[in-house]
């Protein structure tokens, strides 16, 4: 569907960026930005399924001129909550096309076989780390479900970087993320077998979606077991659908918890919505999740929720600027910080004229001065950030499961992913954990 100028997400991005593109030229540089997806001719694996609908989902809304698909891709669906249908037709239904993909197509491999990619990037995941590069150094171990989901984001945001921002410095060094252990040099040894059954998702935006697709993708035995509290006031718009993993034209206009209960519930979960805010008087009850996945950018939501009587809360946040959107914070509680210091008051912004390109617009009657006021003080983002940032949420919710242990806190930037600062904290009661574990048959 075509968007209006003030639902165009990504051209905003383009409008404000390094690039400042007036709106005509940013939105023909995204119009013609094209993506082919090839993966390894095995592509049966659950890590490299993850990591291509993972990157399939994100790409078809940062590429509009289209993502196509590559020989192959006949594998029967095993991961996650998925129809066992060919992988192709889940990959179809995302967006993807088999037709084939125009000469000037960027293009991104999932998967450590083949030689050196030049047209874009390669990502594949190992354990819970995934990866970004040109080519595989070694045959590297299997990786997981989440450390699938974490290469796709990685892949298609690399991508994304070269062939629509220009960034000279993407897709030409190998870099790689643990969503387990960001930033520590010694991984932990903890795999998959138990999984958190119960949440709490505090928002339905681009970072609870993204929480919601990452859990869908997980290996419960039994999704009926899973117990999700979806909770949001906001109704989908039509500007959620370039940044939004989950939002399709069909979630316009109604509640975003119905919509995500709805699409949980057709891979068998357990769904309860909140359509009422999360507050300072707001207390779980003793059978709700004691985990709570927070994915807002409301300060006194985020501060309720940290205060609660939740047993963990996991907060992420992303940056919301043109040189912030590959940005991602993580914040656990109980933590080494209160809410008050970990989200301070902000400082009044004073109101700042328009720029240019937007004065441009007002002038030549395509959008009002309103329109331009609103795309100027608008939060932006790509989804594959939200992804990445939600991959590390559920591997420390996994982990707490395990040993009681998760980050407290994690700062990294995706456009280099050494520059990452964490640090491991644990439950007080790792041997009286407060999640029901759904044991993962292989």
């Amino acid at each position: 569907m075509n968007l209006s100028i003030e639902d165009d997400r990504l051209a905003h991005l383009l409008m404000r960026g390094e690039a400042h593109a007036g709106y005509d030229e940013a939105r023909r540089r995204l119009d013609r930005a094209a993506l082919l997806i090839t993966a390894d001719a095995n592509a049966s694996l659950p890590w490299i399924q993850a990591a291509l609908l993972t990157a399939a989902e994100c790409a078809v809304r940062m590429f509009p001129g289209g993502v196509f698909l590559g020989a192959g891709f006949d594998a029967p669906t095993i991961v996650g909550q998925f129809g066992r249908w060919p992988l192709r037709r889940h990959l179809e239904l995302a967006g993807c096309r088999s037709s084939a993909a125009p000469d000037h197509a960027a293009v991104l491999h999932v998967g450590v076989e083949g030689g050196r990619s030049e047209r874009g990037a390669r990502c594949w995941a190992s354990g819970w780390t995934g990866f970004v590069g040109l080519e595989v150094p070694a045959t590297p171990p299997p990786g997981n479900e989440i450390g699938g989901v974490l290469a796709g984001a990685l892949g298609v945001g690399e991508v994304f970087r070269k062939a629509v921002l220009g960034d000279k410095l993407a897709c030409r060094r190998t870099s790689g993320l643990s969503a387990l252990t960001p930033g520590l040099e010694e991984p932990a040894e903890i795999n998959l077998q138990y999984l958190p059954a119960a949440y709490w998702l505090l928002g339905l935006g681009n970072l609870g979606q993204a929480a919601l697709w990452t859990i869908g993708l997980l290996p419960y035995a039994d999704p009926r077991a899973v117990s999700l509290f979806l909770q949001d006031t906001d109704v989908s718009e039509a500007g959620n659908l370039p940044i939004q993993i989950l939002t399709k034209p069909s979630w316009l206009d109604r509640k975003k918890a119905r919509n995500s209960a709805a699409w949980a519930e057709d891979r068998g979960f357990r769904t309860s919505i909140i359509e009422s805010r999360f507050d300072g008087g707001t207390r779980r009850s003793a059978e709700a999740p004691g985990l709570a996945l927070v994915g807002v950018d409301n300060l006194e939501a985020r501060r309720a929720a940290a205060g609660s009587n939740f047993d963990l809360v996991l907060d992420a946040g992303l940056g919301a600027t043109p040189p912030e959107i590959f940005d991602i914070r993580l914040h656990g509680f109980p933590g080494s910080r209160s809410p008050e210091q970990a989200w301070p008051e902000p400082e009044l912004a004073a109101e700042t004229a328009l720029d240019p390109i937007l004065r441009e617009l007002v002038e030549a009657g395509r959008i009002d001065r309103c329109g331009a006021v609103t795309i100027a003080g608008r939060s932006l983002g790509v989804p594959s950030t939200a992804v990445a940032a939600a991959a590390i949420q559920i591997a420390q919710a996994c982990r707490a499961v395990v040993d009681g242990g998760y980050m407290d806190i994690v700062d990294v930037t995706l456009v280099n992913c050494r520059r990452v600062s964490s640090r491991l904290r644990s439950l007080e009661r790792p041997g009286i954990l407060p999640f029901v574990q759904a044991r993962m048959e292989r």
